[in-house]
């Protein structure tokens, strides 16, 4: 299935995927303690939670590109920063309109090429304790088995795909571009290019899922990736697959803010 395409399964808010879509939700993971994670944004549809981003800057957030064809034309979701619960009634919460969205490419090639997508907010966050910016700092080298955390709001069970009320964490590893491409794996159905990465855990216990899509995958501390998209949930060699904050991302997205801070 195509990621490009998985999103015409997606007809409302309140409908969800067969654990045979593309994954982006948290399994084998643990809530974080609240407002630890001051980055994360909830972009949502009607109150419900669809997809997560990261706030990069005061009025841009990072997300995934295909969570734009998630949302009824003429139907703007909005972006709530500074949440844990996310039907708590939380004094912490910013919530904002959307003034545009920027994707990569409007018209991406491929399974998930270039899935990442910005986001400039109506008017800027407030920074605080509980609203901060995750900084661009990727170095993009991922060695095989390194431990990286991916964070969001996505269901807990692959067999009941529903969001999350509180914010999720799990550990994953990465897998080499070359294990990923492999008959065992994915065998280049998607191919995973050098603008991706896998991550999963080899037992299929600990992943991202359906609801995750555009959350921050950090390894050591530095933010390197978004959650994209994978096959079915929690499946061992079928890792999660995520977009790789390359050069070539990281300088789109310096040109596109750039005006913002003129401004």
């Amino acid at each position: 299935m195509r990621l490009s395409s998985f999103a015409l399964f997606f007809l409302t808010a309140g409908v969800y995927m067969s654990s045979e879509c593309f994954h982006t939700e948290i399994i084998g993971g643990r809530e974080v303690q609240p407002h630890s994670r001051p980055f994360m944004a909830s972009i949502q549809y009607r109150g419900s939670h669809i997809c997560g981003g990261v706030l990069i800057h005061p009025q841009w957030v990072l997300t995934a590109a295909h969570c734009y064809n998630w949302f009824p034309r003429g139907h703007s979701p909005t972006v709530v920063l500074g949440a844990h619960s996310l039907s708590k009634n939380e004094p912490t919460k910013q919530t904002f309109e959307i003034k545009k969205f920027i994707p990569f490419s409007r018209s991406p090639s491929g399974y998930s090429s270039h899935d990442i997508m910005l986001i400039k907010l109506h008017t800027a966050a407030e920074l605080n304790k509980h609203v901060k910016l995750l900084q661009l700092r990727s170095k993009n080298y991922l060695r095989d088995g390194t431990k990286c955390q991916v964070t969001g709001w996505g269901a807990t069970n692959p067999d009941q795909l529903k969001s999350s009320d509180t914010l999720q964490e799990v550990t994953v590893s990465i897998i080499s571009r070359k294990r990923c491409n492999s008959q065992s794996y994915y065998n280049r159905n998607p191919v995973i290019t050098r603008d991706m990465i896998c991550a999963g855990d080899a037992k299929g216990q600990k992943d991202s899922c359906q609801g995750d899509s555009g959350g921050p995958l950090v390894c050591k501390g530095v933010f390197h990736a978004i959650v994209s998209g994978g096959l079915k949930c929690g499946i061992a060699n079928k890792p999660g697959i995520y977009t790789l904050l390359t050069k070539k991302y990281q300088s789109w997205i310096k040109s596109k803010l750039a005006p913002s801070r003129a401004k």
